[in-house]
């Protein structure tokens, strides 16, 4: 009787920056996502949800869902032109 067992591990993917990768775990933390996507720990992440982008967190949870879609940059290049330095 191990059938809701098994159920309960089937294989999702992610996107990660438009690559898939593929995990048995429904629930990882934004760091955990970064080491399966082989991104560094110091980019930023986030999980798009249509046209918004949802920053997470390395100790932040996130719930995954079959082609749920994430995206990591470098730190410091949020926004779109990222913090633009003041000149004097």
């Amino acid at each position: 009787m191990h059938m809701a067992n098994e159920h309960e591990r089937h294989e999702i993917t992610i996107y990660v920056n438009n690559q898939p990768f593929r995990t048995a775990q429904h629930e990882l933390t934004g760091a955990q996502i970064k080491a399966l996507a082989s991104i560094p720990l110091e980019y930023e992440l986030f999980r798009v949800e249509g046209q918004s982008s949802i920053p997470v967190g390395n100790d932040d949870r996130v719930r995954l869902h079959e082609n749920q879609h994430f995206r990591a940059i470098p730190s410091g290049t949020f926004g779109e032109n990222g913090f633009a330095s003041q000149t004097s």
